[in-house]
């Protein structure tokens, strides 16, 4: 009878534990961009409804306003007319996050490329498969805020999300741990 080497034993659950980390951070990112991506996409559903066409609502005094516009530009009405390279560059930055996600090793980055996922998803959905066609839709916005212009819950989860991976480098907090193995 074989005997296993403790080494190996050892070696066997390092490697466990580290498939199980990286499983941990998909499931992080994949659940909060899925998450985002829905209450995204439910609010633009709502506010098409319910704001499209009338008057802006006062939520609380002049602070919080629903306003319902349409945007073909990015952040801030910016690049307004050049929707198809905002979606290209959409899909590619989606791109680089798949590939870059089994990489994290910490859940706060998760949490940040999570939501940032789930925010780009969400305006890229519209661009895809909003009027005035395939790639050249327009996003639906509808929260105003004092001195702010309109925005939607996928552009509020791109700069939190932002935000966040900023204070996270600023921490330097890494966002992923490379593992020296003794041989």
């Amino acid at each position: 009878m074989a005997s296993i080497s403790p080494r190996h034993t050892l070696h066997d659950l390092q490697a466990k534990r580290g498939k199980t980390l990286i499983n941990t951070k998909i499931k992080i990112v994949s659940g909060t961009a899925l998450f985002i991506f829905i209450l995204d996409l439910a609010t633009k559903v709502w506010a098409t409804n319910a704001l499209e066409g009338k008057s802006s609502r006062s939520i609380i005094g002049n602070f919080l306003r629903l306003e319902f516009a349409r945007n073909s530009g990015a952040a801030f009405s910016s690049f307004t007319g050049l929707t198809v390279v905002l979606t290209l560059l959409a899909i590619g930055a989606l791109v680089a996050i798949i590939w870059y996600t089994p990489r994290i090793s910490h859940p706060l980055w998760a949490l940040g490329f999570g939501s940032l996922t789930g925010g780009i998803c969400g305006n890229l959905a519209d661009r895809l498969f909003r009027e005035p066609g395939f790639m050249q839709g327009e996003v639906v916005d509808w929260i105003r805020l004092p001195n702010w212009p309109l925005f939607n819950v996928a552009d509020s989860f791109i700069v939190t999300s932002v935000a966040l991976m900023i204070f996270l480098s600023w921490r330097e907090v890494p966002i992923r741990t490379v593992v020296v193995e003794d041989e």
